[in-house]
């Protein structure tokens, strides 16, 4: 280990060991096969003798097979010589948790006597600091025999992480890969043709170490990668470059970096990044967030912080007081989330530059920070003052607020949101859960209907906080899901203005 990684894997533990332990676990992609299912000779209605399952034609079993945890898989080769065939001519699919505790024996056996190809392996419950010789061996299995989806998860020891073996950068048929607690192998002296995946989709590495030149190797060897994340990631990338002409999503949670860059991805629709910042041996500025004018597709951004991102345009940087020209702005995107402090008088102006650089924002969704010591006082005379913003008073359609307290800078915001907005029809409020009463929330909400909504018809809600804080990881990566952060508690009360 060298001294990059030494500094990388301190300022990673430094985070609670619960946290660390259970984040890869609980990002764990959902199994594909079902866990009640059972093979049954008989047709549920009587039982009379006739064996229905093995009349069926191989390639309908296989297909059974495939969806049925693998040890009941393997107990059908005990049944007849028909049976062993067809189990051994279904490609693989392994989840170790449907294994029982003696799970090494178990998975070494399978992982041998399989002849592949492997379609599916997630290995999640090892410690493999105390497995490192079945490790090597299971990893040339896995790049031998073709697997296609992986997942590996070193449960970490208290103060160290296990190297992943180099044979996993030799399994090409991959389409999707998901690493947790790892530290990534080196890519700099790679053989020719080593770690090159032409079918890569999607790739997770969550706790993972890894340097930029690894990094660099993925998204460059990956052509048809759709889906990255990165969470978790903390010391050694200094500078993660979104590069890939399939790229469509990108995760990056928790981790630090000192520049996030959309280098060259013009069909990436949603950059999301949350808890992010730049890496804590730097001289405290912002972490960099650049966004090339090739950008055309993005519609999905956020969340932005205020108080912790630079956002950079083409050859624009956005500051406060930044006269916001045509060429720094991104119209594609149509759902931003921003980070910021209402109570600080530098973070609003931020937040109105950065609401200028989105035209055609649709859905916006705000999450409250707090300050110790909130700065000025003068929300009322800026949000009155203002100039018009184009996304506000054409386009935006929702606004969430997330974690509001009821704060005379965060009434004066939602004042300014439902007097200007001429489109808006609805808009949340997601209680903090360290909020005032109910009862006084209830009663803010009343008070902005007194003066007249922009809108014709606007709803406002008042919600409870939601179950759990941060970002959903699964969400968050599914394409299907228009708004990843729509996300909030049970509805507390209800405002309707309608139109006269």
């Amino acid at each position: 280990m060298d001294l990059e990684e030494e500094e990388a894997l301190e300022n990673l533990i430094l985070l609670p060991y619960e946290a660390f332990f259970s984040r890869p676990l609980a990002c764990l992609p959902v199994p594909a096969v079902t866990v009640d299912g059972t093979l049954s000779a008989a047709d549920g209605e009587a039982d009379d003798g006739v064996d229905r399952i093995s009349a069926l034609p191989d390639d309908l079993r296989r297909r059974i097979f495939s969806r049925l945890p693998v040890k009941d898989a393997v107990r059908t080769t005990a049944l007849s010589t028909r049976w062993r065939r067809v189990w051994h001519t279904t490609p693989l699919v392994l989840y170790d948790k449907h294994l029982d505790p003696a799970r090494v024996t178990a998975v070494d056996r399978v992982l041998v006597g399989h002849p592949g190809p492997f379609d599916t392996v997630h290995l999640a419950l090892f410690f493999f600091d105390e497995h490192e010789r079945e490790l090597g061996r299971w990893s040339r299995l896995l790049a031998d025999r073709g697997v296609r989806d992986l997942a590996l998860v070193s449960l970490p020891g208290p103060t160290d992480l296990v190297r992943l073996p180099a044979d996993i950068l030799r399994c090409a048929e991959l389409e999707h890969l998901y690493l947790g607690c790892w530290m990534f192998p080196e890519t700099a002296d790679l053989p020719d043709g080593t770690g090159v995946f032409p079918h890569l989709r999607k790739l997770a590495m969550v706790c993972t170490l890894f340097k930029d030149r690894d990094l660099d190797h993925m998204l460059a060897s990956s052509p048809v990668l759709e889906i990255l994340a990165l969470f978790g990631s903390m010391g050694k990338a200094k500078h993660v470059r979104l590069r890939g002409h399939k790229l469509q999503c990108v995760l990056f949670l928790e981790s630090t970096a000192f520049e996030l860059a959309v280098v060259d991805a013009p069909r990436l629709e949603r950059l999301i990044m949350w808890e992010t910042s730049a890496p804590p041996d730097g001289d405290g500025s912002p972490m960099d967030v650049k966004i090339t004018e090739g950008a055309s597709a993005l519609k999905v951004l956020g969340y932005l912080e205020m108080g912790a991102h630079k956002l950079q345009i083409g050859n624009s940087v956005i500051k406060a007081g930044t006269n916001v020209s045509p060429r720094s702005m991104v119209p594609s995107v149509n759902i931003s989330a921003l980070k910021v402090n209402l109570g600080v008088f530098k973070e609003i102006q931020m937040l109105v530059n950065f609401l200028r650089c989105f035209p055609n924002i649709e859905t916006l969704h705000v999450e409250s920070a707090r300050a110790d010591e909130p700065t000025g006082n003068n929300y009322i005379e800026f949000f009155e003052e203002l100039r018009p913003i184009e996304c506000v008073q054409s386009h935006i359609k929702m606004v969430v607020l997330h974690e509001i307290y009821g704060d005379l800078s965060e009434v004066t915001f939602i004042k300014y949101m439902t007097q200007r907005a001429n489109e808006l029809k609805k808009m949340t409020l997601v209680l903090s859960d360290k909020r005032t009463t109910v009862g006084e929330m209830i009663y803010v909400v009343k008070t902005l209907a007194i003066p007249p909504l922009a809108s014709e018809t606007c709803m406002v809600l008042l919600t409870a906080p939601k179950a759990e804080h941060g970002l959903n990881f699964h969400r968050a990566s599914e394409l299907s899901i228009e708004d990843p952060f729509l996300e909030h508690g049970q509805e507390l009360f209800r405002f309707i203005k309608e139109g006269e």
